[in-house]
């Protein structure tokens, strides 16, 4: 009988020897890494390159202010005004599901704080002060939504990635609460919602005098909503909106496109429909069989926002009406390393926000149900076992989806009965980076798609790769002009041949017939130089944050956000996620001489 943890710790205690090896032995490693590693793009491995320069950082913390989430607007109140009656709720079993404790502890609710987006934007402005308007406007739409619908019906242009930007602006309470309660709550259902026309953050909020902002929404999923001590105690009336439950009240904002530049720097002008697709998770969706009407039809909170099954007090006082079919407000998705930041750089972050390790716990959970590995069969061929691998992508939309800093990658290891290492695609180090990806050694660079992977310096990715007009890689956003490659996983009931441009599979996985409607089968072609039994270990791993992505935003330390979010990225030991698991064992046999 196998005991497949020690085989576990067996194949890392392997790879920690491989990290001691002599210093010679080391530089010849290196040298093969920078001259020999496989050529970026859909070609066999082999070709030259050299390594792109290491970043350098100069140790920097940021020192975001703590915001009033109580702030009283014209338009918007903070979080913790409805933080009042909105916390100290419970269901039947005594659980709390509070609304703005859970919320709090989200991506989504520190959205404007968030580091890496910080960095994104500014280094953005540094490279191309000219975009600085589109740039501020464009990320703020979706990352302090408040602020930037404010400043805009009251006729002004939102800056806030300059050093002005204080407690002494009067956006920067609405700025810093996030994508909060009375954001959501107030976008109208103008028909559009779920159109591109209404996608890249162009929701609406109607607009009422300050004599009347009594009468300002707050739209909710119940039909007939309670609404005098709310209206006498927040100023927003309760109201029934069917899109709160839709997709298509998610789409205002996970579905972005934006303007690309040519290869002269300019600005392409070009309609909505026609610019570059960021993230398309909406369309993703309603090309799978989650989408409304599907054979497994899920709405993005269905999953996002579990549901509660008994019932519930919407309000901690004022009224002890309960209610059912009440959601959670824990926004579940998978970029636990920037919960683990938020954590562990409150202050430098300005966060005030409790609860973060218990909704790193849900994540961490709630990505595991986002697909399955199997290890479907393995067969010995000459001097070779054969091992055929499956991934079922379980989400209603890519996997990853969302930005493309985001990757899934394929770590798989086979060790002997002694315990000895005989091969091993996709190892990951301490710093995030994946041996064998080409993208990590060289930026400019991206990792083939495979069908086959026959040696260590292979290593299956899923991943966006932008490129610009010119049709190189980027890692910009404001440069980038169309995918290189796009071989995510999709989602069950995607069909890859009928999809339009806007959610297309790209590259070789494109011409993949094992790639396609929510599945992928390929194979590892395993080197053996003997007979007996063999233990393979595969693992199905998520990072938010690839290495090759953050390498080139650190070549620009010297934006002080960009070297803030190094400083923050470089003392986080969290990196990665395994999503799912599978092992095997394989008794192999060399072929008889003729």
């Amino acid at each position: 009988m196998v005991n497949f943890l020690h085989l576990r710790r067996a194949v890392s205690g392997v790879a920690l020897l491989r990290n001691n090896r002599s210093s010679a032995t080391c530089m010849v490693a290196l040298l093969s890494i920078i001259f020999l590693s496989g050529c970026g793009g859909d070609s066999n491995s082999g070709q030259l390159f050299e390594e792109t320069p290491k970043s350098v950082g100069f140790g920097g913390l940021p020192s975001v202010e703590f915001s009033d989430p109580n702030f009283l607007g014209d338009h918007f109140s903070g979080s913790g005004s409805c933080a009042v009656c909105h916390n100290d709720m419970t269901d039947d079993t005594g659980k709390d599901v509070s609304i703005e404790s859970s919320w709090e502890a989200t991506t989504m609710a520190q959205s404007a704080r968030d580091p890496y987006w910080r960095a994104k934007a500014a280094a953005t402005i540094h490279n191309h002060p000219n975009l600085k308007h589109e740039v501020n406007d464009t990320c703020t739409r979706c990352h302090a939504p408040m602020a930037n619908e404010a400043a805009r019906k009251s006729g002004e242009t939102l800056e806030i990635f300059t050093e002005s930007f204080t407690t002494e602006n009067k956006y920067y309470d609405h700025a810093m609460d996030g994508v909060s309660c009375t954001l959501c709550h107030q976008i109208e259902d103008t028909g559009s919602l779920g159109t591109t026309e209404s996608g890249s953050g162009n929701f609406s909020i109607a607009e009422f005098p300050a004599s009347d902002k009594e009468n300002r929404p707050a739209y909710g999923q119940y039909a007939d909503p309670v609404g005098a001590y709310m209206i006498a105690n927040s100023d927003f009336t309760p109201a029934y909106g069917a899109h709160m439950s839709s997709s298509a009240m998610c789409a205002t904002c996970h579905e972005l496109k934006t303007h690309s530049l040519d290869a002269e720097g300019n600005v392409i002008p070009a309609e909505l429909k026609d610019r570059f697709q960021e993230q398309q998770t909406f369309t993703e969706w309603n090309n799978s069989d989650y989408r409304d009407g599907g054979s497994n039809a899920a709405s993005c909170q269905d999953c996002h926002m579990p549901k509660i099954e008994t019932t519930v007090t919407l309000a901690s006082s004022g009224t002890d009406l309960r209610r059912s079919d009440f959601r959670e407000h824990t926004f579940l998705g998978a970029n636990t390393v920037m919960l683990d930041m938020f954590e562990n750089f409150k202050q430098e972050l300005g966060i005030q926000a409790e609860g973060f390790p218990e909704a790193i716990q849900r994540n961490r959970q709630f990505l595991k149900t986002a697909a399955e590995l199997q290890l479907v069969g393995t067969r010995s061929e000459g001097d070779h076992i054969i091992a055929t691998l499956k991934i079922d992508n379980k989400t209603g939309h890519k996997l990853p989806s969302g930005y493309p800093s985001r990757r899934v990658f394929v770590h798989l290891a086979v060790t002997d009965t002694s315990g000895a290492l005989i091969f091993e695609s996709g190892k990951i180090n301490p710093d995030g980076s994946i041996v064998g990806v080409d993208s990590d050694t060289n930026f400019n660079r991206y990792e083939p798609h495979y069908n086959s992977i026959s040696n260590e310096s292979q290593v299956l990715v899923f991943e966006a790769i932008m490129a610009d007009a010119n049709g190189d890689v980027t890692h910009s956003l404001v440069e980038a002009n169309r995918y290189a490659k796009d071989n995510r996983l999709t989602p069950k009931g995607f069909d890859k041949t009928l999809v339009d441009n806007d959610v297309a599979v790209i590259g070789a996985a494109a011409n993949d017939d094992n790639f396609n409607a929510g599945s992928d089968l390929f194979e590892y072609r395993i080197p053996v130089n003997a007979e007996g039994n063999y233990y393979i270990v595969a693992d199905l791993i998520y990072q938010p944050l690839a290495f090759g992505h953050l390498e080139s935003l650190f070549q620009h330390t010297e934006v002080p956000e960009v070297d803030e979010f190094k400083t923050i990225y470089d003392a986080t030991k969290l990196r990665s996620e395994i999503i799912s698991s599978a092992i095997s064992q394989h008794t192999h046999h060399q072929p008889d001489p003729l």
